[in-house]
């Protein structure tokens, strides 16, 4: 009798496998002997899915304008963690102040786009293809892939960590892996191995799902047991917290001190759509956040592996600059986009929030986000940001 297979675990695996079996068949191996080069460079892209409110996470506290447009929700200016003149952190983030002042950490205000779109769905896309004109079939990070890395051997140069897969790895070639738990690197042991190896005991027949099946199964166990064995002499060296956004963080850390052949990584802390009841559930998230970032930072760092690592933050949009009548904040514009990493040019770009001068009740951004992929696509990876984005866009100085 054949083992019980959960439909959405299978089409995780088969998400899992789809580049796969001609890499095997290639090389026999999971890692390639790259050189070190820009290749060997690592991106970290985390996603704060709902729509970060950028003002209460980098506080314009000298502006009278947001204390009187937030009465409830503003922070106040004795609990803010001051960074400059004009911007504190919310006090939530204590380990991102740590990540400033140590010279780790890298803030770009007033993030955004031309016409800006305020539907989750269609915003999220613009900022993962990398296109707001109109709609695409290819993330900015795939055809990042798909112009530079055609000589790359890896079968996942992009590895996220999620539920739902990212646009900005999609392109023309399956270069990409999508995992919904870091779980299933071990899915060798136990009773899904035990699984599966009753099911390579069933009969050979003509049923081609079954075929199929059987192929996808034993091809994610040789990928999961191959990856499982470069981690399994890699420690880390930091205290993660015990929640997935952190977890996640720490198979990361543990993935690119191994050394393994995957050039962007992909983690979602989502929860930010906080259109009632706001000051609580935000403050939480941003704790998470900085507390997943700061132990990365830490143990990368004690790893060795800092200055080859590049973190970079993004959220689809901002919220309103005025709290609603939920002691909440609506879907606004502009926002706030966090780097680390040992490259990273410490401080603030971007210049402050005008507060005065409103787009029908949002901000109006002053720096595109393109121009931070851009530095990326040229300073990071050495890459032809025209290619990738389509377009000549300033490089933003973000890195040393």
């Amino acid at each position: 009798m054949l083992p019980k297979i959960d439909r959405r675990r299978f089409l995780t695996v088969g998400a899992l496998t789809a580049t796969v079996p001609g890499f095997l068949t290639r090389t026999g191996r999971l890692f390639a002997d790259e050189p070190k080069s820009v290749a060997d460079r690592v991106l970290v892209v985390i996603q704060l899915a709902g729509g970060n409110d950028g003002l209460n996470t980098l506080i314009p506290f000298q502006d009278d304008a947001y204390y009187k447009a937030r009465p409830k929700l503003a922070i106040a200016k004795g609990k803010a963690l001051k960074v400059s003149d004009e911007y504190a952190l919310h006090p939530e983030t204590g380990e991102l102040r740590r990540l400033f002042d140590d010279g780790t950490l890298g803030i770009v205000t007033n993030v955004g786009y031309p016409n800006p779109n305020r539907s989750h769905f269609r915003a999220t896309e613009i900022w993962e293809t990398g296109v707001p004109e109109t709609a695409q079939l290819t993330g900015w990070v795939g055809r990042y892939f798909d112009a530079e890395c055609q000589g790359v051997a890896s079968p996942m140069l992009g590895l996220q960590l999620g539920e739902k897969p990212a646009m900005t790895f999609a392109h023309s070639k399956g270069r990409a892996v999508t995992l919904t738990n870091p779980s299933l690197f071990q899915w060798d042991t136990g009773t899904t191995g035990k699984a599966m190896d009753r099911l390579n005991r069933v009969t050979k027949t003509d049923n081609d799902q079954l075929d199929f099946l059987q192929r996808t199964a034993n091809d994610t166990l040789t990928l999961s047991r191959k990856i499982k064995d470069a981690l399994k002499e890699t420690k880390t060296t930091t205290e993660y917290a015990p929640f997935n956004f952190s977890q996640s963080l720490k198979v990361v850390a543990q993935m690119i001190a191994a050394e393994v052949p995957t050039q962007v990584y992909y983690v979602t802390l989502g929860g930010f759509d906080t259109h009632t009841t706001q000051a609580g559930r935000h403050g939480g998230l941003l704790q998470e956040l900085s507390q997943g970032l700061g132990s990365f930072v830490a143990d990368l760092k004690a790893l060795g592996h800092l200055d080859r690592t590049l973190v970079l933050t993004f959220s689809e949009f901002g919220r309103r600059v005025a709290e609603n009548e939920q002691q909440g904040t609506d879907h606004g514009t502009a926002s706030v986009m966090f780097l680390a990493g040992g490259k990273v040019k410490p401080g603030i770009q971007g210049g402050l929030p005008v507060l005065a001068d409103l787009d029908e009740g949002d901000l109006k951004f002053k720096t595109d986000f393109r121009s931070v992929y851009a530095a990326v696509l040229k300073g990071w990876f050495r890459a032809d940001p025209k290619k990738v984005l389509g377009g000549e866009f300033k490089t933003l100085p973000i890195l040393t």
